[in-house]
């Protein structure tokens, strides 16, 4: 989730503000000791990067249970260390007091970094850094004066807060900080996001990891970003603009951009009218490309757990990168991804699935006047994690190619009474009635598909968009559906790329010359990068729901009925003797 920071996002002065009052808290590197305790412990049995290490060792006994993904993890491994040349991803040297690095395993087992201290530090005693993962930035190398600005990297930056595994384990939370083998065989502790990223190196469809640096209490991941090559670009660097501006001198009257910035995401595919912004093929582009990087994770056995319509990123050529892998699930087992309980919040009121607003249904026939002020978000729900997920991708899906959410009213609404992002879960909520009549509408009717989208693609939306669960395709179902291949016929015989057929439009009301584009001023932290502010306003910093064909040869992914979704081999039947290349850190 992206945070929002309480400053002016049209004052360019206030990021640096913040920004500098921020790094003077991180420049103390606020952290001490404590001895492990033996109290506290966590199960690993549904760790990705726990079970990673022994799948990476085509002999040991977890890689002969499980060969597909012990296959799938070495051989992306061998492709990844193969493009670094012996590159260490983890790059942050800084120590603390005691002269340990902090992705190091004393620092990772022993410290606690004081986040407090940093909150009231940088904000003041004001508490708008809680209940949010991170923020993410764009930022580009800090070229000469003069340098052209398309010769220069570009990086999307995920910074978030940065607890050591000793924490993790106190609060019983799984670990954020994953152990890893750099490819000079050294360990170090790096975010599970990025462990995922490095996995998924070869891959179009997710953002290729650059670096990862951890320093006290944040962790900055480096990925390339998703770039629109089509936003118009400056062809030289002012760096006196900057200068202007960290300097809290005046502000130039025209504000130049500095692309390239990433595409947008899929927020910009829906609409205030309600009308698709793409036609059937286009949308069938960039469903199977979404299902494709969803095969990509389940290779791994890995799940998606945050499938929303901010967590994709599409470019001109309607080319998708998944993004967000802050927030997944893993297990070798049917039964590691069944959870009791059912979290869900308000914001993705748009994602609701059926037999969950049967639930809530119930608990509003007995609920108690007196705490209308309360709203249920944990229910007791056993569901498959993965069934949820191609369930939310199926909602995506119907949004782009109506303009509008599944049983929501197809007409208009003014801007004022659009509740998808305003409504906050309390019974009392004023947008509570529509809720409730949308949740109705979900219970005793089929989703209303419309009639202009081919057979096919019906097809595709009944099935997964079924009221009952069991009618619903599992993933690898439902990647043999003909319609996800439309798009590469449509694109091989006219021999060009599908284009979008809208133009992204981005508005800044404060601009004398009423120019678009992103006006958020660069700030040089003098280490290099130069990072624009993205800090748009909005009622929710998580979600914006308001408004390749898939080879069944390229995917080892598989729904056995059994309880694991790999086949078990005995050990007589799977001999070491691999041809594949082998790169166990």
């Amino acid at each position: 989730m992206t945070e929002h920071m309480s400053i002016d996002p049209q004052d360019p002065h206030g990021f640096d503000y913040l920004l500098g009052r921020d790094l003077g808290a991180i420049k103390g590197n606020y952290t001490f000791r404590c001895p492990l305790s033996k109290h506290f412990g966590f199960t690993y049995e549904d760790s990705f990067s726990h079970n990673a290490e022994g799948l990476l060792d085509s002999k040991s006994a977890l890689s002969q249970r499980y060969p597909q993904v012990s296959q799938v993890l070495r051989e992306r491994l061998g492709v990844a260390f193969g493009k670094r040349n012996n590159e260490e991803y983890s790059r942050c040297n800084c120590q603390d007091d005691l002269g340990y690095r902090c992705d190091s395993e004393v620092f990772q087992k022993e410290a606690l970094t004081s986040y407090d201290d940093f909150i009231r530090l940088s904000a003041e005693g004001e508490d708008h850094c809680q209940g949010t993962f991170g923020a993410t930035f764009i930022a580009r190398e800090k070229g000469a004066p003069g340098a052209s600005l398309e010769d220069l990297e570009q990086f999307a930056i995920k910074s978030q807060v940065h607890t050591t595994r000793w924490m993790d384990r106190m609060k019983g939370y799984p670990p954020q900080m994953t152990p890893f083998c750099e490819p000079d065989g050294k360990k170090r502790y790096i975010p599970e996001e990025a462990l995922l990223l490095i996995y998924l190196d070869d891959s179009e469809r997710f953002p290729r990891l650059d670096s990862v640096y951890t320093h006290g209490m944040l962790t900055a991941i480096l990925m390339a970003p998703c770039v629109d090559p089509s936003y118009e670009a400056v062809s030289y660097i002012d760096e006196g603009h900057f200068d202007r501006i960290k300097s809290n001198g005046a502000i130039p009257r025209i504000r130049k951009r500095y692309p390239l910035f990433p595409a947008f995401d899929g927020s910009h595919l829906m609409s205030t009218t309600k009308e698709p912004q793409l036609g059937e093929i286009e949308g069938s582009k960039i469903a199977s490309q979404l299902l494709q990087a969803m095969i990509e994770l389940a290779d791994m056995s890995v799940c998606h757990a945050d499938m929303s319509v901010t967590n994709y990123l599409i470019d001109q050529n309607l080319n998708v990168q998944l993004i967000d892998l802050g927030m997944t699930y893993f297990s070798l087992r049917k039964s590691g991804f069944v959870r009791n309980q059912n979290h869900f919040i308000p914001y993705h009121e748009y994602q609701m699935m059926p037999e969950r607003a049967i639930e809530l249904e119930k608990y509003d026939n007995w609920r108690d006047p007196c705490h209308d002020d309360v709203g249920i978000e944990t229910i007791h729900l056993p569901m498959d994690e993965r069934d949820i997920c191609v369930w939310k991708y199926s909602t995506l899906v119907y949004g782009f190619l109506h303009g509008f959410w599944p049983w929501d009213e197809p007409e208009p609404v003014p801007s004022g009474l659009e509740w998808h992002a305003r409504y906050n879960g309390p019974y009392n909520d004023p947008y509570y009635p529509v809720v409730k009549k949308r949740r109705k509408r979900m219970i005793n009717e089929d989703a209303a598909i419309s009639e202009s989208l081919s057979q096919d693609c019906r097809d595709v939306l009944h099935a997964t968009l079924s009221r009952d669960k069991s009618d619903r395709p599992s993933l690898e179902e439902l990647s043999s559906f003909p319609w996800f291949s439309r798009w590469s016929a449509e694109e091989l015989e006219s021999g060009r790329p599908l284009k979008r057929p809208f133009i992204k439009d981005f508005h800044d009301t404060n601009r004398e010359d009423g120019r678009k584009g992103f006006p958020w001023p660069s700030i040089s932290l003098g280490q290099g990068m130069s990072i624009p502010v993205m800090n748009s306003p909005g009622c929710n910093p998580s979600d914006s729901s308001g408004y390749s064909s898939v080879s069944s040869d390229y995917s080892t992914y598989s729904d056995e009925s059994d309880d694991c979704d790999y086949e078990e081999v005995p050990p007589s039947q799977h001999e070491g003797g691999s041809s594949l290349q082998e790169a166990s850190p």
